[in-house]
């Protein structure tokens, strides 16, 4: 269901990149209750305490965003200025999310990422070492995580902190591991997020289905896409619980402009083994839940110890000419004592290119897979005319779990216009 309601239609306008944190277009900067009234000739010795409270409050409001359109219930369009930011940096990687998880230890769902990252400086104090360390400079007390620096397949570096209005007045002892981030000004789509339920906010009652719409309805919806410009990040209240999240965006224009946040590697992978769980045609099972169901068994096996975060998702051919079960599970370094509840099913190895997106939103592969089905001729092969689909082999998808998904799609080389 379309709920946009169109505010300011044209991109680009209103904050202007540079303008100072919480300032209007036009309006003088830090220009508090107290310099108002100095122009009148009230210049005390000692400033009452009811003005100093009134700066405070004055300097603690959030930094202007203008609303340009609403898209749903739940998704406005926000103009947002540059943004300084002083966290704790966690790069996270392909290997660096760690074996056997956490914040529990009993499944691959709880990985370190910027949500989980989040929670735990919340819960050990180190937010509020920050803040006190910080003082005047802290704009509110709602804590920002910036995903900078993404290089595609759930590569990327988190900032978490609080937004500040200079970095002039820090001092120089800041917690090991901080850092100081400029965010560009930028056009942002902003999803509510509510996941303890209060009935005093409203949105998404979990996370992943604030970032699963970014790859699929809000794309739908609207002509925007993600905006390699700027950054990613969301807010969370002083208890840890996230309230939004900021996704950079801009309209595209053409199909390349659509998807260029896409990144294609030539690769070879090697023969896979794979635990999973299978569906056949006519199955009313998501085989995702069906998987789900079983994994801890899986995971139990000394043989899944090191590929407990990454899962894969692909068909293989059904019993009927054209048709295709699907197949979800996560791989294994032997078939040694995995559990009978699973399938034992080995990917073929070769030529792929992998294609993946800066965004770091969730496991939804559509984006990836919309290129991979429908566009990768004009938007890989046609620069790479060496090579060609090979339809012998399926395409993969991998499940990072809250990072990215992405998809293997198999090639092979073209010699003197023929297939080798």
């Amino acid at each position: 269901m379309n709920m946009r309601k169109q505010v300011r239609p044209e991109q680009g306008q209103g904050l202007e990149q540079g303008q100072g944190q919480g300032q209007k277009k036009g309006q003088s900067q830090g220009l508090g209750p107290s310099q108002e009234r100095g122009a009148e000739g009230y210049s005390p010795a000692v400033k009452p305490e009811i003005l100093k409270l009134a700066e405070e409050m004055n300097r603690m409001e959030l930094p202007n965003e203008l609303l340009v359109e609403q898209v749903s219930e739940f998704c406005t369009i926000v103009d947002r200025p540059e943004m300084r930011v002083v966290g704790y940096v966690l790069p996270i990687n392909y290997e660096s999310r760690g074996y056997g998880g956490y914040y529990g230890f009993e499944h691959a769902n709880c990985i370190l990422n910027d949500y989980f990252f989040t929670k735990k400086l919340v819960g050990e104090g180190d937010m509020a070492l920050l803040a006190g360390l910080i003082g005047e400079s802290l704009l509110n007390r709602e804590v920002v995580t910036v995903r900078t620096d993404a290089q595609g397949d759930g590569n990327y570096k988190v900032v978490a902190g609080y937004m500040v209005d200079s970095f002039e007045q820090l001092p120089e002892y800041l917690p090991e591991y901080a850092e100081r981030l400029t965010v560009p000004a930028c056009r942002y789509a902003k999803v509510l997020i509510n996941e303890g339920k209060r009935e005093d906010r409203k949105g998404y009652d979990e996370r992943m289905h604030a970032d699963e719409y970014f790859t699929g309805q809000f794309r739908k919806d609207t002509r925007y896409v993600f905006n390699q410009a700027g950054c990613g990040f969301n807010t969370y209240d002083e208890t840890g619980d996230i309230l939004t999240k900021y996704e950079p965006v801009k309209i595209a224009e053409e199909l390349k402009e659509r998807f260029e946040s896409l990144r294609y590697r030539l690769v070879t992978l090697p023969p896979m083994k794979i635990a999973c769980s299978v569906t056949h045609p006519g199955d009313e099972e998501f085989v995702i839940a069906k998987y789900f169901g079983v994994q801890d068994q899986v995971f139990a096996t000394e043989a899944a110890k090191y590929y407990l975060h990454d899962y894969y998702g692909f068909p293989i051919d059904g019993s009927e000419k054209g048709t295709y079960s699907s197949c979800f599970g996560t791989r294994v370094s032997t078939f040694d004592g995995i559990p009978d509840c699973v399938e034992r099913l080995t990917l073929p190895g070769g030529i792929y290119v992998h294609i993946t997106q800066l965004e770091v939103n969730g496991d939804n592969p559509s984006i990836p897979y919309e290129v991979a089905f429908g566009h990768l001729q004009e938007l890989f092969l046609a620069d790479h005319p060496q090579y060609k689909a090979d339809w012998s082999r399926k395409a993969i998808a991998r499940f990072r779990q809250a990072n990215c998904a992405s998809v293997f799609m198999p090639l092979k080389l073209v010699e003197d216009g023929g297939a080798v």
